[in-house]
């Protein structure tokens, strides 16, 4: 092949090859690395079951050096891998979460290994060390339930005949508040669509080079 047949089959490569071009190499966010969502499903341990999937939306760019890796907008998607109703008298609710992907404009979609750190950072609360969510005890309010229906008992009993009288109203009034614990539940773990999640890397996620 002369040198003018070999510059024209290097033309016809150039012009019918894929419109995929290779922009950098690979890189790698560390393990930590944390990641601000904000969720489009809304989730609770009343209506919630283990196994339902969410979606959530980047909404602060993940950066390497002055290189933006994940755009704010990027898709990240997760599951509800436990949940745990509320129980009677103890218990608290729990829930948690599952990430698992996350879909980068240009990169494709990407397995993620992480792990919930931060319901909502303008008064967080409720993530544990393991990532769960942990709903508010009903301790505090079942004593409440108990005692002022005791005192009122007790006031009955002292109007019926006072000493004996007092102490049989007591056990009708803390009988009565027995009761209502017993047929009440703690507080249900509620989070809203638009809820921001602050979520941490626990292994490198690879990001292929852009494409185009």
């Amino acid at each position: 092949m002369n040198l003018t047949g070999g510059l024209a089959l290097i033309s016809a490569l150039l012009l019918f090859s894929p419109p995929q071009v290779l922009l950098s190499a690979d890189m790698t966010l560390p393990e930590g690395t944390r990641v601000y969502l904000q969720l489009n499903t809304p989730l609770s341990t009343r209506t919630s079951s283990e196994g339902d999937t969410f979606t959530a939306v980047v909404t602060e760019p993940v950066s390497i050096g002055e290189k933006i890796v994940i755009p704010k907008g990027s898709d990240v998607t997760g599951s509800v891998s436990r949940i745990q109703r509320p129980g009677r008298f103890k218990g608290k609710a729990v829930m948690t979460l599952q990430f698992q992907s996350i879909s980068i404009p240009g990169r494709g979609q990407l397995p993620i290994v992480a792990s919930l750190i931060g319901v909502d950072r303008e008064g967080n609360r409720g993530v544990n060390d393991e990532g769960t969510i942990v709903g508010e005890g009903s301790e505090g309010r079942d004593a409440g339930r108990v005692i002022v229906p005791g005192l009122a008992g007790a006031g009955i009993g002292t109007l019926a005949g006072g000493g004996k009288g007092a102490g049989i109203g007591a056990g009708v009034g803390v009988s009565i508040g027995l009761a209502s614990v017993f047929t009440s539940r703690g507080k249900d773990i509620e989070i809203r669509r638009g809820a921001t999640l602050d979520i941490s890397l626990d292994k490198p996620l690879v990001i292929p080079p852009e494409t185009r």
